[in-house]
């Protein structure tokens, strides 16, 4: 099962291998470079950019609860209804959950984007 996950998260971005790409949240650019490599490590997925002002650099996300790849984006869902699946009584019990810190991926998407 774990391997399956693996191989299709690398299905997913090989057209994104040393390509320039931004990741975007809120219209907001969080992130850029140029996509070195990835990989799994527990629920976590790690780029390794190319930074415009040289070197390599890691950039760790946790692993979201949908992923779409489409050819010049993916689109990273972590919103709490992908989650919850549209099930109103779950949604609202994680709703009021408050998390321990804040995290720029709560209740969002992110979207990654070849420039």
């Amino acid at each position: 099962m774990i391997v399956k996950v693996i191989e299709e998260i690398e299905n997913n971005f090989k057209g994104f291998l040393l390509n320039n790409v931004n990741f975007v949240i809120n219209e907001k650019i969080i992130k850029k470079g140029k996509l070195i490599n990835l990989s799994v490590k527990d629920f976590f997925i790690i780029f390794q950019l190319e930074i415009p002002k040289g070197g390599i650099k890691s950039f760790e996300i946790p692993y979201p609860f949908g992923i779409k790849n489409k050819k010049t984006f993916v689109n990273f869902d972590y919103r709490l209804s992908t989650l919850t699946q549209s099930d109103t009584y779950k949604f609202v019990k994680a709703r009021n959950f408050k998390p321990k810190k804040n995290s720029k991926f709560y209740d969002v998407q992110m979207i990654m984007k070849k420039v």
